[in-house]
């Protein structure tokens, strides 16, 4: 096997532990910065600066294999763009080398061009269909983490959908208190929100913001949920953003006016701390996750927030 990063230093050696990352992210079709990778790679947010030559040297690994074996690999994109400055949101001018632009002709492009060259170039790398060929031929392995397996955790998930009701006082009261103070998880909102919305699916919604321009889910696990109940609000998520997105558009095109533009947002919010491996898992599709909530112990409910088609479940 030929070792496109051939020599020794810092820069190769992080150079290679960083592209089975960036190859996560890759496929999670999504970015990051300098900062977020330095702390990653060494656990400090420091080396944000030094990791930039780890890049180029990822760089130009990428390019010496595109052109030892092309017909192989076809034309592999510069995957080490993804790492953006976080003012920005893109890559250092200097990287954009890698898409045959020269720095001197960076420097005189306007941010809308340079935004959309770089927007044009995370596609690329998102559509690439063999990052995991890349690592193979680099010899490195991809990215796991140590989630149980689905075969373990599906009959417990099962189990739990026979028992969907009656959750539990602790679940319905951090659900009360999580709907009139949003704030505590991350969502700045004037009132308080409603509890057990139901969707044009089916489904409720543990609590819900909405008005005219905004439509904010939450998905509410207590502080003794099972491992099962958290992977399966993880998915619930997931689910909800596609059915909030189709419940507004059959709003929309029924000829309800509303203002909303922007994409519905989910948050899991859970009485119980996440695993790591589960939060990072959570991350890399873009689930909101806010764990380890306890409700205080003085907290009375100050208003009636369930809806009027609902009657509140109780324990027993």
């Amino acid at each position: 096997m030929s070792d496109y990063f051939a020599g020794s230093g810092w820069s190769q050696t992080y150079a290679k532990k960083a592209l089975p990352i960036l190859v996560s992210l890759a496929e999670s079709h999504r970015a990051t910065t300098y900062t977020e990778l330095a702390n990653t790679l060494l656990g400090d947010k420091r080396y944000g600066h030094p990791v930039m030559s780890a890049l180029g040297r990822l760089g130009r690994a990428l390019e010496s294999l595109n052109e030892a074996e092309p017909k192989k690999y076809g034309k592999i994109p510069p995957i080490e763009l993804l790492v953006c400055n976080q003012r920005t949101g893109r890559p250092g001018n200097l990287g954009l080398n890698f898409l045959g632009y020269k720095k001197s002709e960076t420097d005189k492009m306007s941010k809308a061009l340079l935004d959309t060259i770089v927007s044009r170039a995370h596609q690329n790398i998102f559509e690439y269909p063999r990052w995991q060929h890349v690592l193979k031929a680099f010899g490195l392995e991809p990215v796991t983490l140590k989630l149980p397996a689905p075969e373990s955790i599906l009959p417990k998930i099962r189990e739990l959908e026979r028992h969907t009701t009656g959750e539990g006082e602790e679940h319905e009261r951090l659900k009360l208190f999580l709907a009139q103070n949003p704030k505590r998880i991350g969502i700045q909102w004037k009132s308080g929100g409603d509890v057990e919305r139901l969707l044009l699916s089916g489904d409720r919604l543990d609590i819900s913001f909405r008005d005219d321009e905004r439509w904010i889910a939450v998905e509410v696990k207590g502080k003794h949920s099972p491992l099962a109940d958290l992977v399966r609000g993880i998915f619930q998520c997931v689910k909800y953003k596609v059915i909030l997105a189709a419940h507004l558009r059959y709003e929309a095109l029924g000829g309800k006016a509303h203002l909303q533009r922007t994409i519905p947002r989910v948050v899991l919010a859970c009485g119980a701390p996440l695993p790591t491996e589960l939060l990072t898992f959570a991350k890399s599709i873009d689930v909101e996750v806010r764990s380890g909530i306890s409700v205080p112990e003085e907290f009375v409910p100050t208003r009636n927030t369930y809806l009027d088609d609902h009657v509140p479940l109780r324990a027993g």
